[in-house]
């Protein structure tokens, strides 16, 4: 065993989606998708981490690709399919095209993604956003968590291009985020339009931890960029919220939302509801320099490392399911590295799990097994478990600062 690892084996020892079933549209449930994330060396590199980005967009654009700028949600195709994929896992083709930009790799790329988005806006008179599906197949709800990580990337393309058209759409779309908040127990944001005006039960009649965390830090984002006060007063008002509603003070991760009828809590835990805390923590401790936030970032990034890693074949992975989301804890460890150090064994283990996946746990087509480890290959024709690869690849190229 090596050092690395008996290092990330040592750091154990430390202390330490949800709601859709029917009637909200036709937009697949979370709870359909996702899987619970229960408590549960590298080989060579002969290839850069920037030429994997690059060699998985290609291999998406060969088995997904279909319409010019859109994609197939699932190859080979699943029972339900509809012509084309669903928005969260088009974004995950967002982050590609702003990853493979920065890497160096050119403006169509990036033209077509952001060019196949608007394929998805809803130009409506009033809050006008992103909707859960291409606006030709039809209306579809708005979600407010959707909605906040396509703001990311459109902020993301402002930093990397100067193109205010991106500024402009990322603060129209913060309008719509901002009004799925209400004072119904004590704020939070709703996870879809339908249910944020006066819904009493139902399992969707709910507050969730990962919209009010993406908001909070949409918001922090746009504060950064145009010191409107309001955004900093929002972010700072959503976090908090959910550090005192959905915290798990025994371990500092989040749960997963609270029923306005019932005030019941569902208890599950994601890696990226951790992610997105650690991310807003860390840009509220930017801005306001308070201390509190860095703190709170760093003990829910020590139980996150601790709750969802174990070993697998001889080596520490994160969860075997949902990439993505863990993709999602990756970035929020390299935005804490720059003043937290410890987070970079969480990074460096990251790391080490990319590379076993791509000598070990792959379609013959080139599809990554959902299980990096190797051991299932569970959903791996999802698009968005694909897209989560080009993005966790150009986040190691950054972080290591490959030329």
């Amino acid at each position: 065993m090596n050092f690395m690892i008996q290092k990330c084996l040592n750091t154990l020892l430390l202390p330490l989606l949800f709601f859709c079933n029917t009637g909200c549209s036709d937009y697949p449930s979370p709870e359909e998708q996702m899987i619970d994330a229960s408590d549960g060396g590298p080989n060579g590199v002969a290839v850069s981490y920037k030429e994997r980005a690059k060699e998985t967009y290609d291999m998406i654009q060969q088995l997904y690709s279909v319409g010019g700028n859109l994609y197939k949600e699932n190859i080979p195709i699943q029972d339900g399919d509809r012509p084309y994929s669903y928005l969260w896992p088009y974004v995950g083709m967002l982050t590609a095209g702003n990853l493979l930009y920065e890497l160096g790799y050119g403006e169509d790329i990036h033209n077509k993604e952001f060019t196949g988005l608007e394929a998805y806006y809803d130009n409506r008179t009033v809050l006008p956003t992103y909707q859960a599906y291409p606006v030709s197949g039809g209306g579809t709800d708005h979600y407010y968590d959707d909605s906040s990580i396509v703001a990311m990337e459109l902020i993301d393309a402002y930093k990397l291009t100067g193109n205010n058209f991106f500024l402009e759409r990322a603060e129209s779309v913060a309008e719509f985020i901002m009004s799925g908040e209400d004072d119904r127990l004590g704020g939070g944001l709703y996870w879809f339009e339908a249910v944020s005006t006066e819904c009493n039960s139902g399992p969707n009649c709910m507050k969730a931890a990962n919209t009010t965390a993406y908001a909070s830090f949409v918001a922090s984002e746009l504060y950064m960029i145009t010191s409107e006060t309001e955004y900093l007063e929002f972010a700072e008002r959503t976090y908090q919220w959910n550090y005192d509603t959905l915290r798990d003070p025994a371990d500092n991760i989040y749960y997963n939302s609270i029923n306005i009828g019932t005030l019941e809590i569902d208890a599950t835990k994601w890696t990226y509801n951790a992610a997105m805390m650690i991310m807003s923590g860390v840009n509220l401790y930017k801005i306001t320099e308070e201390e509190v936030y860095l703190n709170q970032a760093i003990a829910t990034a020590q139980s996150a490392f601790s709750r969802f890693t174990s070993v697998r074949n001889d080596l520490l992975f994160y969860t075997a399911n949902d990439s993505w989301f863990n993709v999602e804890l990756m970035s929020s460890f390299i935005r804490l590295a720059e003043y937290f150090p410890g987070a970079d064994q969480y990074v460096q283990v990251f790391i080490q799990d990319l590379d076993y996946a791509w000598e070990n746990s792959r379609t013959e087509s080139g599809q990554y097994y959902e299980d990096w480890a190797g051991i299932n290959q569970g959903r791996y024709y999802w698009l968005l478990h694909q897209a989560a690869l080009i993005e966790a690849y150009g986040r190691a190229s950054i972080y290591l600062n490959e030329q």
